[in-house]
């Protein structure tokens, strides 16, 4: 009985398809919304084949374009996160993982107060810092000091403001991904 496809031809097929997404991501985006839906199907793409953001915090296709393809797909899954429920919700969810590199991402983008409070809390939870949800989730249910520092950063990082849209949007500019 024979097989239909050979180990080689699996991975011919598979480079083919992650030369069909750096294609794909290659491309300026003219907005910093396309590019950012851009980064959000990578992640969707790494759900569907059941990698978990505790396993493999940024896909690959990301991973392989560098550090400001890195950065910018944190904080896209970060901004999600805090815009539909504040700070707390990004460490409560897996995408909480994403916290040390959201805090470099923030303070490369020249956000300085937003990688503070970042910095605050990631100190708050102690050395190493919990990649499981539910440890974070213990740490927080635990901790008043790390609870009121959750509700400081709820007022201190806006992720709809201007400052910080432009800032995210003139990182990727200056990093070629945005027209």
């Amino acid at each position: 009985m024979s097989s239909r496809f050979t180990t080689r031809s699996l991975r011919t097929l598979s480079y083919k398809a992650f030369d069909i997404k750096r294609d794909e991501m290659m491309a300026t985006y003219n907005d910093l919304n396309s590019l950012d839906d851009w980064f959000l199907r990578q992640a969707i793409d790494q759900a569907e084949r059941g990698i978990s953001i505790e396993d493999q915090r940024i896909p690959q296709t990301v991973a392989l374009l560098g550090q400001p393809s890195i950065y910018l797909y944190a904080t896209s899954i970060f901004d999600g996160e805090v815009g539909n429920g504040g700070v707390q919700q990004f460490f409560d969810n897996s995408s909480g993982a994403l916290a040390p590199i959201v805090r470099d991402a923030l303070q490369d983008m020249l956000l300085p107060k937003c990688a503070d409070i970042m910095s605050r809390i990631i100190d708050a939870f102690g050395a190493p810092f919990p990649v499981s949800q539910f440890d974070r989730m213990d740490r927080i249910d635990s901790d008043p000091a790390l609870q009121i520092i959750l509700n400081e950063a709820y007022d201190a990082i806006d992720v709809w403001s201007s400052d910080y849209i432009l800032a995210r949007e003139r990182y990727a500019k200056n990093n070629h991904l945005l027209k």
